[in-house]
């Protein structure tokens, strides 16, 4: 009997050894499907320690706005605006582009050491491995808490660089009507672009290898890219799907979704995905080769 009676100790019925490994897609919505519980744990508690990067995120979206007035000069032209009906409207709709930004860089990007926490435990659920949600995500918490940082601090300057240079090339665009600056506008979108599919991995090497900064963006990129069609297609998924959430639900209901379910509908794809890719290409090329030299060394010692 176990110490709190509740029989927490005994093994489950476990998995039949002769079953057929399911892999790719049907792997993935099993892994949805066998551990949603556990999901809506883990997606609340990853929402609720990155709040304070939300909101940052959310406040952030409002200077945007702010900085940009034809930004509301461009929605007010696309409605009716009629008394406080219409100020109603458009106050809705400013709320739920902030939402939908803040939720789209929290999703996509992530949010640093909580990411990394988050990465490790989804990494387990994608490798079959036990882990334990809180205590698990702690000790990844405090052991990544560094490069984190480190990594949401790159984001935000990223970001501000990124969003500035998109303004300023396609406002030259609008006032002198050169190609070339639509081409630099077209450029900076899809680094951004690419900057986004390759987060995935950068939290999963974060979890999974000791190295520095510099190699994680390396390796994170190379990975990236090697795999593009993939990357390029998930991350395109996700994106669309936020995109979708946000338009067919009132703002509240959609921020409610996506930081409640969002995480393994909108992130959880990317995440497998990396996780499965550093598996196949990295850790079983170097057990591969260990396996290489130990026999190697036993033929050796055997002549």
């Amino acid at each position: 009997m176990g110490i709190f009676g509740g029989g927490y100790d005994k093994p489950g019925k476990g998995v039949d050894k002769n079953a057929p490994k399911k892999k790719g897609f049907f792997l993935f919505w099993d892994i949805i499907i066998q551990k949603f519980v556990k999901f809506i744990q883990l997606n609340s508690l990853y929402s609720l320690l990155s709040i304070i990067w939300i909101v940052a995120l959310y406040f952030f979206a409002g200077f945007i706005i702010a900085g940009h007035p034809e930004f509301i000069e461009g929605i007010s032209s696309q409605i009716q605006i009629d008394g406080a009906s219409g100020e109603d409207i458009l106050q809705s709709l400013i709320f739920g582009f902030r939402a939908m930004f803040a939720v789209g860089v929290f999703l996509l990007w992530g949010s640093g050491p909580v990411s990394a926490a988050y990465s490790y435990i989804v990494r387990c659920f994608t490798r079959g491995e036990h882990a334990w949600i809180v205590s698990d995500a702690k000790d990844k918490f405090k052991e990544n808490f560094k490069q984190g940082l480190v990594v949401v601090l790159i984001d935000a300057l990223i970001m501000i660089f990124g969003i500035n240079a998109l303004y300023f090339y396609y406002s030259a665009y609008l006032a002198y009507g050169s190609l070339m600056w639509m081409i630099l506008c077209y450029v900076t979108f899809m680094l951004l672009f690419i900057f986004t599919m390759i987060h995935p991995y950068i939290y999963q090497l974060m979890v999974t290898f000791e190295c520095s900064i510099a190699q994680i963006y390396k390796n994170a990129i190379l990975l990236g890219l090697g795999k593009l069609p993939g990357n390029f297609l998930l991350t395109l998924i996700e994106a669309a799907l936020i995109f979708i959430v946000f338009t067919v639900f009132s703002p509240a209901i959609a921020l409610l979704f996506s930081l409640i379910l969002g995480p393994c509908i909108m992130r959880f794809p990317g995440e497998f995905y990396a996780a499965r890719v550093i598996e196949k290409s990295i850790l079983n090329d170097m057990k591969e080769k260990k396996s290489s030299v130990n026999i190697t060394y036993l033929e050796e010692n055997e002549i």
